[in-house]
């Protein structure tokens, strides 16, 4: 597990009358797989830009390759120059994600390790070298990222990891993140990606507050699913030279809503209270 402690900015709310930070993870682009909406991505990606949002990686930037994928061309033991002309082919992808995210530098949290990705060696892959492009914390597996929002004394926790398994409810993830809520009480927002499915939930908590006034104050959890922006039905898709789905319409798993979540917050510090203000769009 990794980790860090990160200030960051805030800026006026369009909203309310707080200052906020906005966070966006995104993650499961997959570019390089048919059906990759690289232009849903990279708009949503200038959109966080226009907005002064940070980011977050969970992984599966890049297609190439999963871990059944990699075994087998391990096991393969191809010449040199075929694994030579495999790896040029991993750059170039890593190349277009990397411009994409080009003017982004600064904004990162952090990246994280998905399932899908080309190890070049030496400690090297698709998603190590994309965060040093980035100037981001490489994050690994999983990470507690600690937000210090300027000016104020509050903080922000955020437990992120890209996750694994399956499950064919839409709550299954939830009812994962929301385990893991019980085991680090003090953090404030879960995420976690590789459904490719969007999906959020506000876990609200009344904390008793004792002196000379008595009080009540809320105290609130975000549980989310970080979407990803890979079409599972394309119409018209060819393998093989013939018509043929993706593996997602070969197993008629469902369809999922492209796009990531946006995550406000907010510190608010007042007489009568002392809290994090958060909510999520989908």
């Amino acid at each position: 597990m990794e980790l860090s402690n990160l200030i960051v900015e805030t800026q006026p709310s369009l909203t309310l009358p707080w200052a906020e930070t906005i966070i966006m993870p995104v993650g499961d682009v997959q570019y390089g797989a048919e059906g990759c909406d690289l232009d849903k991505f990279q708009r949503h990606i200038d959109w966080g830009m226009h907005m002064g949002a940070y980011f977050i990686s969970m992984g599966d930037m890049v297609d190439v390759a999963s871990p059944s994928g990699r075994k087998k061309i391990q096991d393969a033991d191809f010449y040199d120059s075929v694994l030579a002309a495999l790896e040029e082919k991993a750059y170039q992808h890593l190349e277009t994600m990397a411009n994409i995210l080009r003017g982004t530098e600064g904004l990162w949290l952090g990246l994280h390790e998905g399932h899908h990705y080309w190890n070049f060696g030496g400690g090297k892959t698709t998603d190590t070298l994309l965060a040093e492009r980035l100037g981001a914390p490489f994050l690994g597996t999983c990470a507690i990222t600690q937000l210090c929002f300027r000016g104020t004394h509050q903080t922000c926790q955020i437990w992120s990891a890209h996750g694994s398994g399956s499950g064919a409810q839409i709550t299954s993830p939830l009812n994962k993140l929301e385990r893991m809520m019980s085991r680090f009480p003090s953090v404030d927002i879960f995420l976690v990606g590789h459904y490719s499915r969007k999906a959020g939930y506000p876990v609200d908590a009344l904390v008793p507050v004792f002196g000379k006034n008595p009080r009540l104050i809320a105290k609130r959890r975000i549980l989310a699913v970080t979407g990803g922006f890979m079409r599972g039905y394309t119409v018209g898709s060819r393998y093989g030279g013939r018509a043929q789905g993706s593996y997602v319409e070969k197993a008629s798993m469902p369809p999922t809503n492209l796009g990531a979540p946006v995550i406000y917050v907010r510190p608010v510090y007042t007489l009568d209270e002392d809290r994090l203000d958060m909510n999520i769009s989908l």
